[in-house]
């Protein structure tokens, strides 16, 4: 199975943002890099069979606009995407599928561990890859690209 994790774009400075903090949307410069991001996603072959997002505004923008380029259907909205979920309860959500809080999520399927244990730009992506059924440490992380480097992917310059 491969799970690819990212992470949603540059969105509204939280310290200027006067509403819910959930409802902080994308800036202009976080929907163009992610426009980029998934470009680049296109031009490396990734194809998703489904598609996840949290219900924070940022994030679904971000989904939405990876759907959109990947032409995939079905956006599925979960609360155990966000902040405060424990990332161990997305395991279930993740064996669903037999064909195919982000940073505790990447740490529990490499490491078991659900502390951070490398830093994961806004709109970076992850590559993890695991058996079925998936589990706490037994997946390997294949890569972790930075959206510059995502970026110059899209351009056709890496």
């Amino acid at each position: 199975m491969k799970i690819y994790l990212i992470r949603h774009g540059i969105a509204a400075l939280r310290e200027t943002w006067e509403k819910p903090d959930g409802e902080r949307p994308l800036t202009d410069k976080g929907r163009r890099r992610t426009e980029q991001v998934a470009a680049a996603l296109c031009r490396l072959g990734v194809a998703f069979t489904h598609l996840y997002t949290s219900p924070l505004v940022r994030a679904r923008q971000t989904a939405e606009i990876i759907r959109k380029k990947s032409k995939i259907h079905k956006l599925e909205e979960t609360a155990l995407l966000q902040d405060d979920a424990e990332p161990d309860a997305l395991l279930s959500l993740l064996n669903q599928h037999k064909d195919n809080a982000v940073l505790g999520l990447l740490a529990l399927l490499v490491s078991g561990e659900q502390s951070p244990f490398t830093t994961f730009k806004k709109a970076g992506v992850a590559l993890v890859e695991g058996g079925l059924p998936v589990q706490a440490g037994g997946c390997t992380l294949r890569w972790l690209l930075e959206p510059r480097i995502l970026l110059e992917i899209a351009q056709g310059k890496a």
